[in-house]
């Protein structure tokens, strides 16, 4: 399957998954979502550690491109995309660099 297909797959999961209640947790749900897709419907073997370059396949952003915000969030930049986790657990993507919004999803409401 191509990557723009498994992206959809992935914003579609993401889309159906129960909210996170925290920017850790929304965080956590975005990786894990990204690996079960590319282990699923991608023909590249994941590689550990993941490569600098790009091999087609999509992996979870790196720890060494994630920042904490000041109001309690996380931002990740991605090869084409930003990903934003808010204190609540509410998650935007956006297409970088035109900064279209791609993905919102509301954290969980307490």
């Amino acid at each position: 399957m191509d990557i723009q297909k498994r992206l959809a797959v992935f914003f579609q999961r993401l889309e159906a998954a129960p909210a996170a209640s925290t920017a850790g947790e929304a965080m956590s749900l975005v990786c894990r979502l990204m690996e079960q897709v590319e282990d699923e419907l991608c023909s590249l073997p994941r590689e550990e550690p993941p490569p600098l370059r790009f091999t087609g396949r999509m992996y979870a952003p790196r720890p060494d491109r994630m920042r904490s915000l000041e109001d309690g969030g996380l931002v990740a930049d991605a090869r084409h995309h930003r990903i934003y986790r808010r204190p609540d657990g509410a998650i935007r993507i956006e297409l970088v660099p035109a900064g279209i919004t791609l993905l919102t999803k509301e954290g969980r409401k307490s």
